[in-house]
């Protein structure tokens, strides 16, 4: 296969998974948005209390749609890898597929428990005997503490892929320009916390699915600017040697 051949290929597969990454982003956002989204809901309460005010309806189409289409994420994460291992950044290529797969399974593993926490919530306020509703509390916090710690992992890790991302994107060694160096991943998702916190009428259409939002973003702004992997780095200088 002749350079130009394998550049072609290159270029497919970069927005053939970009565009894979992105329908998983869509789709998970919009199952959990489906299943958690309350318009005067307190996220951050322990109780758990706006579970109460979705239908059970919405609480399992949400459940079924996000979790069924995690598992394209790992395309997008694939895609993104491509865009540094192609731009000459082959480790941290690496690292950010391996560790953001990684970091997908385990937050896919927090959303799928979503579920029971919400269904725990709708049969306290349903019950009026005292036992029962001390029993469903005693769940509730048993449940909390088994899934909550879970997102704490994909948030971590998100963290540090983004170090890694601004420093192999301003020094041009991907296939972005090196202004995307400030749309990495952990800035975009502390802009929706703080839109939430500043504005609270608009943040609260997007915190209920913030870590996909993040990644709608993220996949979509790449699909927009990735350059076609050419025998030049971005900056029009010969290919930086790749980071081992």
């Amino acid at each position: 296969m002749s350079s130009l051949q394998e550049d072609r290929a290159a270029t497919r597969l970069l927005r053939l998974t970009g565009w894979i990454g992105l329908l998983g982003a869509t789709l998970v956002g919009i199952g959990e948005f489906t299943m958690q989204f309350a318009p005067h809901a307190a996220y951050g309460s322990p109780d758990y209390a706006y579970f109460a005010s979705i239908s059970r309806t919405r609480l399992a189409w949400g459940h079924f749609l996000s979790v069924l289409a995690a598992p394209l994420y790992l395309v997008g994460y694939w895609h993104l890898g491509l865009v540094f291992r192609l731009g000459g950044s082959r480790l941290v290529g690496w690292l950010l597929t391996i560790l953001g797969g990684y970091s997908l399974v385990v937050a896919n593993a927090w959303l799928g428990g979503r579920i029971y926490l919400a269904l725990l919530v709708h049969r306290q306020a349903e019950v009026s005997d005292p036992t029962t509703t001390e029993l469903l509390r005693q769940l509730l916090v048993a449940f909390r503490a088994h899934n909550e710690p879970l997102i704490n992992v994909p948030r971590a890790l998100l963290l540090g892929l983004s170090v890694l991302w601004i420093w192999r994107v301003a020094r041009g060694y991907t296939l972005y320009p090196r202004w995307m160096a400030a749309f990495n991943p952990a800035l975009v998702l502390g802009s929706i916390f703080l839109t939430y916190l500043a504005l609270p009428a608009a943040g609260v259409w997007l915190v209920p699915a913030a870590m996909n939002v993040t990644h709608v973003a993220i996949f979509g702004l790449s699909l927009l600017v990735v350059r076609s992997p050419p025998d030049l780095s971005p900056g029009g200088l010969p290919r930086a040697p790749a980071l081992n």
